[in-house]
């Protein structure tokens, strides 16, 4: 935006779509983020020696974190989810993908049972928030997505029209919402079944500038 309009430009837009976060629903791409599976016998010691948060949850539960030298500094801004008992999904920052993996592979040098796998290309990311997201994915066959059966920090398998994808619920805006992930050839479906039903709850699709706004 800043290259296409100027930066005194491009403020209005992203205020008009922070707006469609705050009263209905939006639709971001965060397919950029940086995934690492990590797999592995000693997974979660591993992650529970770099990471700053509590790692030992059950699986399905998601953990916002930061990834510690020794030192005590922090190298990386993480969300962990366990899938599986000995399989987690690592996702940082888009700009700071080879990094991370550098880092986590140093950091892994005494835990041999642990893999570390970068998936990034393997999905899209596709983040529905706002306050209609729950009526939106639940309009496309997502089952009942309440607080009481879904709650923050948890993931698991919706259905998106015909592809399961995963979703886990968490969200940097300030309103309820979902990251889910698509496996790649299956993108373009998702994103056309929530661009269609969205317009029945005032979708809009939304820009990263938005969602730093939203941030702060």
């Amino acid at each position: 935006l800043r290259y296409s309009y100027g930066e005194q430009h491009w403020w209005p837009f992203a205020a008009r779509e922070a707006v469609a976060l705050r009263k209905s629903v939006g639709l971001i791409d965060l397919t950029p983020f940086s995934k690492f599976l990590i797999e592995g016998i000693d997974s979660n010691e591993f992650l529970q020696h770099v990471c700053a948060g509590d790692m030992d949850v059950e699986p399905g539960r998601t953990v916002y974190s930061v990834v510690l030298n020794a030192r005590g500094g922090i190298e990386a801004d993480v969300t962990v989810t366990r899938l599986q008992e000995h399989r987690f999904l690592v996702v940082s920052a888009a700009a700071t993908r080879i990094k991370d993996a550098v880092r986590l592979k140093t950091l892994r040098q005494d835990s041999k049972r642990a893999s570390i796998t970068d998936v990034t290309s393997d999905y899209a990311v596709l983040g529905v928030m706002g306050p209609k997201s729950q009526a939106l994915l639940e309009s496309l066959g997502a089952g009942d997505l309440s607080s009481a059966v879904f709650p923050f920090a948890q993931s698991r398998k919706i259905a998106i029209g015909a592809i399961d994808v995963l979703a886990v619920r968490i969200s940097f805006v300030g309103e309820l919402g979902w990251e889910l992930y698509v496996p790649s050839e299956f993108a373009f479906y998702v994103y056309e079944r929530l661009r269609e039903a969205g317009r029945h709850f005032g979708l809009a699709q939304v820009g990263m500038l938005a969602l730093d706004s939203c941030r702060l």
